[in-house]
């Protein structure tokens, strides 16, 4: 009977040091998770094939707009003001920083 209810002491003993572990886990990876991707959030947009799509992005919707009819200039302007707008303009070239200087008059 000791040995039985030992074994059921010893078998709680580890379920409730699994329960901690596990809360505990989830505790740390809560408080890190939004600084991880934050991080991996900073690192992607610095990374060199980002910049380069997005800058071969921009270009085309810039010269679609070059070769539009006056109605779908209309169309495209808030799609490719919206795409700017997420872009550090720092980067920019000096003829996309000019066209979107232009669709912002």
């Amino acid at each position: 009977m000791k040995i039985a209810l030992a074994g059921l002491g010893i078998l709680a003993a580890v379920l409730v040091f699994g329960f901690g572990m596990t809360y505990y886990e989830y505790g740390v990876w809560s408080f890190f998770a939004p600084k991880v991707v934050a991080v991996q959030n900073r690192v992607f947009h610095e990374s060199q094939q980002y910049n380069d799509g997005m800058i071969r992005d921009l270009e085309n919707l810039r010269m679609e707009y070059l070769k539009a009819t006056p109605e779908q200039k209309d169309a495209l302007r808030a799609t490719i003001l919206h795409r700017f707008a997420g872009y550090d303009e720092d980067r920019l070239t000096p003829q996309l920083r000019s066209f979107y200087d232009s669709l912002n008059r």
